[in-house]
């Protein structure tokens, strides 16, 4: 699962790391920028949820929220607020399904995140029991772990912009 990710996600790979660095990311930020952390930290404890906890994916599925990212999607916020550089070349990346995604924009990978969310609840809503639903829900948090270790930057620090 996570494991075949360690030296990309060193140090995101527990829920306890994760959240705390959800957290210090947050602070650096206010406003919009920190509701949509805010919504994506819960978003990733309800995977953790899933792949630590061994929580059935069914009942966490109905969780997951897009409210945050609706509202400012229909106001025009520009998602590279979270991050102004594009992604880079981690360490590990090349060899993952994540390799596509150095060189593109904060933004996309908002998006696909959400979007994957989107069709998740929809997938759940015909098809409850779908056993691609762990699976799905696994890809979902590689994302929001990459954009994590992508706004804490090759330092551990993310931009105040």
């Amino acid at each position: 699962m996570l494991e075949s990710l360690i030296p990309l996600f060193q140090g995101l790979l527990t829920a306890v790391k994760a959240m705390t660095s959800f957290d210090a990311f947050s602070k650096k930020k206010s406003g919009d920028i920190r509701a949509l952390i805010d919504e994506l930290k819960e978003n990733s404890r309800l995977c953790f949820r899933v792949i630590e906890d061994n929580i059935p994916h069914q009942n966490v599925i109905p969780h997951f929220s897009t409210r945050v990212f609706d509202q400012l999607n229909q106001a025009g916020f520009d998602f590279n607020a979270l991050k102004q550089q594009k992604i880079p070349p981690f360490a590990g990346i090349e060899k993952s399904d994540l390799a596509s995604w150095p060189g593109k924009r904060t933004a996309e990978l908002v998006e696909n995140i959400y979007d994957k969310i989107k069709e998740l609840r929809s997938r759940h809503a015909f098809t409850p029991d779908a056993a691609q639903h762990r699976r799905r829900i696994i890809n979902i948090h590689k994302r929001i772990l990459l954009l994590l270790q992508h706004a804490k930057g090759p330092q551990g620090e993310s931009d105040n912009e």
